[in-house]
């Protein structure tokens, strides 16, 4: 230490112990000249050891130490004095450790100096990140992950040669319902493949505007009504539902009628003069007047809807009746050969007239 090290300095030889200080300094620097030196250890700093820079007083003061059970000596150990002990590091850097991914399968064991190395040059069990999907694949995997199994791995279109990853090739690029499916990609509709044929997007979009077994929503949807039904039971879902529609109409227009009658109470009544507050007998004249339109207007509503449903009935009939016959143009053959028989037994019942005219004429007695 430091200040054994001045002790030293002033002393110099036993005739210098007279200023040495207490009698306890003088007894250990008295064996520390007498004594033969030690290589005796001091206790360790955690990551450094501590060695004496030359075999002097540190070591015969620690010696001396040991015997003095009474005296506390304290001992400095500063940065000067203490350095890596490269040995030690040079010993740990041979022992031989088992690879860290051990777990993962990996059943090497190397010197812990080349541990590294290993790791990230030749493990093929050391876990790295894919750059496209930002996953975890081990080393050994990252070849056929990157070529067979990434989701955003490139791909390329053999219809129209185009570049895309795997995940958009089949969710948008080879869909029809996609805004970028391919332009010569062809399936069926996903509503009616039974009947639909193959077609393209351009093809599959003008289909929809036609295609009885897409679900389309209810014209009243605007009034609350939920339904999604196919095109083909429209009519059905409209006959069936006259009565929910009718209330959703009636709801709609008291809402609308109740806005009308009271257009103060959506206003802050801050904002509200107190001179505007009470309603005057135009606004009750005007109120009564937009009841009566309502009235009217849902009168002619209900005329209407019944109607209709008479219409979709008469006309759900007679599909039924041309299904039965075969189609609308069978039914049309149908229909066009009952004419010329009513024809025909219209001229025979001419025919047949005319012959009761000549029987009675012939009956006539004669002049």
């Amino acid at each position: 230490p430091a200040h054994v090290r001045a002790a030293f300095k002033c002393v110099g030889s036993p005739a210098g112990l007279r200023s040495a200080g207490s009698p306890a300094v003088q007894q250990l620097l008295q064996a520390a000249l007498q004594r033969p030196t030690d290589s005796a250890r001091v206790p360790p700093v955690p990551g450094l050891r501590h060695r004496p820079a030359a075999r002097g007083g540190e070591a015969a003061l620690s010696r001396t130490h040991r015997g003095l059970h009474t005296q506390r000596v304290e001992i400095e150990v500063s940065q000067a004095t203490c350095f890596p002990d490269m040995a030690t590091r040079r010993e740990v850097a041979k022992l031989r450790v088992r690879c860290p991914n051990c777990d993962a399968g990996c059943s090497v064991q190397l010197e812990w100096a080349r541990m590294d190395q290993h790791v990230q040059q030749s493990c093929d069990w050391h876990s790295l990140r894919c750059e496209q999907c930002k996953e975890l694949i081990l080393k050994k995997d990252m070849q056929r992950h990157t070529s067979s199994e990434c989701r955003h791995r490139k791909e390329t279109c053999d219809l129209c040669s185009q570049l895309v990853t795997h995940s958009e090739m089949e969710t948008s690029h080879r869909n029809l319902q996609s805004d970028v499916c391919c332009p010569r990609f062809s399936a069926r509709c996903p509503h009616c493949s039974e009947r639909s044929t193959p077609m393209d997007r351009r093809g599959y979009v003008a289909h929809l505007s036609e295609c009885p077994e897409r679900p389309v929503e209810c014209k009243y949807s605007h009034l609350g009504c939920r339904a999604m039904v196919r095109r083909s039971d429209l009519e059905r879902h409209y006959r069936e539902s006259v009565d929910s529609h009718l209330e959703l109409m009636d709801s709609k227009l008291k809402h609308t009628a109740i806005a009308q009658q009271s257009p103060a109470a959506a206003v802050p009544q801050s904002s509200v003069g107190a001179a505007h507050s009470a309603p005057t007998a135009a606004d009750g004249r005007e109120v009564a007047d937009v009841k009566r339109r309502v009235g009217s207007v849902f009168e002619q509503f209900k005329k209407l809807q019944v109607n209709v449903a008479n219409w979709a009935h008469s006309t759900m009939e007679l599909e039924q009746l041309a299904d039965r016959f075969g189609g609308v143009s069978q039914l049309r053959t149908l229909l066009s050969g009952l004419d010329e028989r009513t024809r025909s037994v219209e001229q025979l019942q001419q025919q047949v007239q005319q012959l009761q005219q000549q029987v009675q004429q012939l009956q006539q007695p004669r002049a």
